[in-house]
């Protein structure tokens, strides 16, 4: 079975409380564990930002759920890739979002505000890893 990283960003519907995210990660925490699947999801000024790693069938069959969620619209997949080596193993999903942290590193790209319509697949894929650094436990 091939593991691969699926990067992907979207719009929200409407201005996502702090109530809600947390359903959202408790949601996906509980389901990403079931199918050994893990991330990391980053959302501040109205975008979700948001890698997935685990089996390709399971994150194919994942990813089409999110899309298809009306949490969220213009969804992008901005790249995937096959992995041998998971960035985030013991995790089924971690947060970031709002930080200190996120608006330094969004100064590093050259960026004033998180905007993941602009990054690269490795910029997006780094940008997570760095987050997962000083993770938010919401």
């Amino acid at each position: 079975m091939a593991t691969i990283r699926l990067v992907y960003y979207s719009h929200d519907s409407g201005e996502m409380t702090q109530s809600e995210l947390k359903n959202i990660l408790e949601q996906a925490r509980t389901n990403n564990q079931k199918h050994d699947i893990c991330g990391m999801l980053c959302y501040d000024n109205h975008y979700f930002l948001q890698i997935l790693e685990g089996d390709a069938a399971e994150v194919t069959a994942l990813f089409l759920t999110i899309a298809a969620d009306k949490r969220h619209h213009s969804v992008v997949i901005i790249g995937v890739q096959e992995t041998e080596k998971r960035i985030f193993p013991h995790w089924t999903m971690g947060y970031a979002g709002g930080s200190d942290a996120l608006l330094s590193m969004m100064k590093e790209l050259g960026c004033d505000k998180f905007d993941p319509t602009e990054m690269s697949f490795i910029e997006a894929a780094t940008l997570l890893h760095q987050l997962s650094k000083s993770q938010t436990r919401l």
